[in-house]
């Protein structure tokens, strides 16, 4: 038996004849999604492109274009696609004891997502906020600002502890945890992610925990 496995359907060659099974679009979409996050870790999101995407899964543009009709469409799904996994992480690293112990976990978190990722989430958002098209420039500043409200409000409730200085201002803090990984993965990403995110974790941590606790 020999299957081939395309975008749309599956071909089983058994003997004596053919079997196509109609794969669901779920399946389809995010196998799209995976080869679209290849080409931005491997060329750039400059060439995410009907084309290109065609090419590395070896089906047509009309194929391709029965899910995306427009290049507005494929950035919004990859948002939709960092959205998820994004939040997924930083609810799994919440401690609900704990709202310091939370902000250290989400930090080592998105380090160890980043790496496994390598780099594809952070230049989906980036290369996003480059386009032109207002509805996708909103998408992802709806992101960016549902992640900083989680982090403020680890920091509210930290705040109301005792667990951190009086007179921080949660809204900076906020902003200055997200650029601290921002930046981290960026300067790494040149070093093509040969690091350990344990080890920068502990490094990074100690830096943002002098700067917020009593």
């Amino acid at each position: 038996m020999i299957v081939y496995e395309l975008c749309s359907i599956v071909t089983i060659h058994i003997q004596g004849g053919t079997v196509q099974i109609r794969k669901s679009t779920d399946i389809r979409r995010q196998q799209i999604v995976d080869i679209i996050r290849r080409i931005i870790s491997t060329k750039g999101i400059e060439y995410v492109t009907l084309s290109e995407i065609a090419k590395r899964t070896g089906t047509t543009r009309g194929a391709i274009y029965r899910h995306f009709k427009s290049k507005r469409d494929i950035l919004s799904l990859l948002i939709s696609n960092v959205e998820e996994t994004l939040m997924e992480a930083v609810d799994n690293a919440i401690n609900d004891e704990d709202p310091v112990q939370s902000l250290k976990n989400i930090l080592l978190a998105q380090l160890v997502l980043a790496k496994n990722r390598r780099k594809t989430s952070f230049a989906v958002m980036m290369g996003a906020m480059q386009f032109s098209d207002m509805v996708i420039r909103r998408k992802i500043l709806r992101l960016i600002q549902k992640y900083l409200t989680k982090i403020e409000n680890l920091l509210i409730s930290a705040g109301k502890l005792g667990l951190i200085k009086k007179n921080i201002n949660y809204n900076l803090a906020a902003v200055s945890f997200m650029g601290l990984i921002q930046s981290t993965v960026t300067v790494w990403s040149y070093k093509n992610f040969n690091y350990v995110p344990q080890k920068i974790h502990a490094e990074l941590w100690s830096i943002y925990k002098q700067g917020i606790c009593v």
